[in-house]
């Protein structure tokens, strides 16, 4: 395993300001930090799988109607969500939920 660069340590600390704010600034970067970034991006992608079923909030009208218009915005969201996208909240579920083990990783 090759060492870490302080460039490399500097462009993760930069990505995990994202998630965590100013307190990464102090945050002591290793390997562990990168395999927990890995970690959780992972989270994120489920969670973000998860979040295209999820119907949007009924507007009024005919809910028949509205359920059948749900049902294919939830296909289309499905199938043409670009990968690179990730819903907010689903970011920041995973980066609370992460904090900890981040912390515990400069030890």
């Amino acid at each position: 395993m090759s060492a870490i660069s302080d460039e490399e340590k500097d462009d993760l600390r930069e990505i995990l300001h994202n998630f965590y704010g100013d307190q990464v600034v102090a945050w002591k970067i290793n390997q562990k930090s990168f395999e927990l970034f890995g970690e959780l991006i992972s989270k994120t992608k489920q969670c973000d799988q998860a979040m295209k079923f999820v119907p949007l909030p009924y507007g009024g009208g005919n809910p028949i109607n509205w359920s059948i218009k749900q049902v294919r915005k939830i296909i289309t969201r499905h199938f043409l969500k670009p990968g690179n996208k990730h819903y907010i909240i689903c970011m920041k579920f995973s980066a609370v939920s992460m904090k900890t083990k981040f912390i515990l990783a400069q030890s």
